[in-house]
């Protein structure tokens, strides 16, 4: 079925849909059952009043062209004596009428862009948030031929939530980070995301009210949309979350979760304080409410002392745990974690055991070998120190080339520096101009709920690229923001400015 409508004529619109559907069902292109989509589905795809559709089906329906039916909705029927004509449908599906609920609340952002430019020799991606590969944990793989043979028959298959002796190790390696925990109460995930997505839809029905930071990790913000979660946004301090305004909406709302990312922020790299997390944790024991508190950046810490996670501090059991290891030991494991209840971990089996099933066998096992061995530990000392030079020397760069009117902050861990641009540059603009002078970078939008709200930022990855070309990348994209600036000056759309990191 193809409809054209066009509101510059006088004809109503509803006749123009009543014409164009008549003359295809006349004509035979639309066939005897086709079933039409629901007055809401097609209002959405033609951009018009679901009332003016709700006119036209009921003009159609008078006419005996249309008839509704219980269990197969609205379908098309030939005039009264004439022969049913069987018709393959042409042309491919109607895929927009196709689609369920789930897949339209899916924000549109593509992130699989910044994946592929991460791949590219001759771009240097300050956009995705990958591990670095110069100094890869090779260690980690070492021998993994010979143990796979010798545990092939305990290789098969894993338990929905992880193999006991991984589940063992976490607990230990947990209580290291004085995280006291049993093993029944983790949970091995492929990734933080599915860890986001599992606890997601095991609390959130359409219309419940979801807690989070602003700006925020953006698929959590997708994976919550998608169920049909109403989203209300806390913002973020130089200390973490705003707790005067969560407790302010408390007051007034009965959130079903609260999302948050305690430890380096991202994207802005904030950290919440002692005083933040006491009084965050009264308040969600006050009112009852359920925390995800996603961790994935804890231990990345370059100056201070690492940082413990807030689920440590928790003595009621709201707080579900959530990390991961792509960030630490390597992307492409996909392989996390979730800390709760023992209870909930048995219903969130219950729940993933109807997606994969269970994590890689063969990347639980590399990681339970590289915890065990304590060689996980050495390695985060050295990217601990790697990616603390990267910083450094992209922070230093900035100092150097950055034009007036940038400013960044000053992460004390994690992956990301935090900029705001100089006032009215778009950041999606910006973005499209890097890019194609080699540079990649990833705007701020789609980390805002509003979605204009995030176009003066930027976040810069300084972990991925090489260390001897970020110097290089930043002077670029410090030229290309010059530019940029210099144009629209001439317009009076900035003004002078001072260049200082944000604090």
């Amino acid at each position: 079925m193809k409809l054209q409508i066009d509101k510059s004529k006088k004809l109503p619109l509803y006749q123009q849909i009543v014409e164009q559907i008549r003359a295809q069902i006349t004509s035979g292109e639309i066939p005897e059952g086709y079933q039409f989509p629901s007055e809401r589905q097609l209002a959405e795809a033609l951009g018009v009043n679901r009332t003016t559709v709700l006119n036209a089906y009921k003009e159609l329906k008078a006419d005996g062209l249309m008839a509704s039916h219980v269990g197969r909705g609205t379908i098309a029927v030939r005039a009264c004596g004439e022969e049913p004509v069987k018709a393959v449908y042409p042309g491919e599906p109607i895929w927009d009428h196709l689609f369920s609920d789930y897949l339209k609340n899916s924000d549109g952002f593509d992130v699989n862009k910044y994946l592929e430019i991460a791949n590219r020799k001759d771009v240097i991606s300050f956009a995705a948030g990958i591990a670095s590969f110069e100094n890869p944990p090779i260690q980690a793989f070492e021998g993994i031929g010979e143990e796979l043979l010798e545990r092939q028959s305990s290789m098969l298959v894993s338990p929905v939530a992880g193999f006991s002796s991984f589940r063992r190790v976490m607990s230990s390696y947990m209580q290291k980070r004085s995280c006291f925990c049993q093993p029944s109460e983790i949970m091995i995930v492929s990734g933080a995301q599915q860890g986001i997505d599992l606890v997601a839809r095991a609390f959130i029905n359409p219309g419940d009210i979801v807690f989070i930071e602003e700006p925020s990790f953006f698929p959590a913000i997708q994976a919550f949309r998608s169920l049909g979660a109403r989203l209300m946004a806390i913002p973020m301090e130089e200390d973490g979350m705003n707790v005067d305004v969560l407790e302010q909406l408390l007051t007034r709302y009965r959130p079903k979760l609260i999302y948050t990312m305690p430890a380096y922020h991202n994207p802005c790299g904030v950290s919440m304080s002692t005083s933040k997390r006491i009084r965050f944790l009264e308040l969600i024991n006050k009112y009852g409410v359920p925390v995800l508190e996603d961790d994935p950046y804890s231990e990345l810490c370059y100056e201070g002392q690492t940082m413990t996670p807030l689920k440590s501090m928790d003595k009621s059991g709201y707080v579900i745990y959530l990390s991961t290891f792509s960030k630490t030991v390597y992307p492409g494991l996909r392989l996390g974690w979730i800390w709760a209840n023992k209870k909930l971990i048995y219903r969130l089996s219950n729940i993933r055991q109807l997606m994969d099933l269970h994590s890689s066998c063969i990347s639980q096992l590399i990681v339970e070998r590289f915890i065990a061995s304590g060689e996980m530990e050495k390695y985060l000392s050295l990217i601990r120190r790697e990616y603390r030079d990267g910083r450094d020397i992209m922070m230093d760069a900035l100092k150097t080339y950055a034009p007036p009117g940038l400013t960044w902050n000053h992460p004390d861990g994690g992956y990301y520096l935090w900029c705001r641009l100089p006032e009215g540059l778009p950041a999606d603009l910006l973005a499209t101009q890097a890019a194609q002078n080699g540079v990649a970078v990833l705007p701020g939008t789609p980390f805002y709920l509003p979605g204009q709200k995030g176009e003066n930022y930027i976040r810069l990855n300084y972990t991925f690229p090489p260390r001897n070309r970020i110097a290089e990348g930043i002077r670029v994209l410090c030229e290309v923001i010059r530019k940029l600036t210099v144009s629209e000056k001439e317009d009076g759309a900035f003004s002078d400015g001072e260049i200082s990191p944000i604090l």
